[in-house]
């Protein structure tokens, strides 16, 4: 039982990784928009919030759900399943 929790973890996380590839350019599209905004806000720190730039049309990205989900799987879960395995591989039973 532990082998197979610590099997399954990896395979969540190659899941993950898998889902991070498939959305890497929603990785870097967001990325950029950020440090644009980063950047509008050093620039203007005196100004009021209206001087950012537009928000981007939401129908062009939907690839978050996808982003989130393969994070979580890759850092969250996929790791969390493999600790418990090693963890009970570890620890004799009482």
């Amino acid at each position: 039982m532990p082998k197979l929790l610590g099997v399954i973890g990896v395979l969540v996380v190659c899941a993950g990784l898998d889902l991070l590839w498939q959305s890497r350019h929603e990785i870097t599209f967001w990325l950029a928009a950020y440090l644009r905004v980063f950047r509008s806000m050093l620039h203007h720190q005196g100004s009021s919030p209206h001087s950012l730039p537009a928000a981007i049309d939401p129908r062009k990205r939907h690839g978050a759900v996808r982003v989130l989900l393969g994070m979580s799987f890759t850092f969250i879960f996929g790791p969390i399943l493999i600790a418990i395995g090693i963890t009970l591989m570890l620890f004799p039973r009482f």
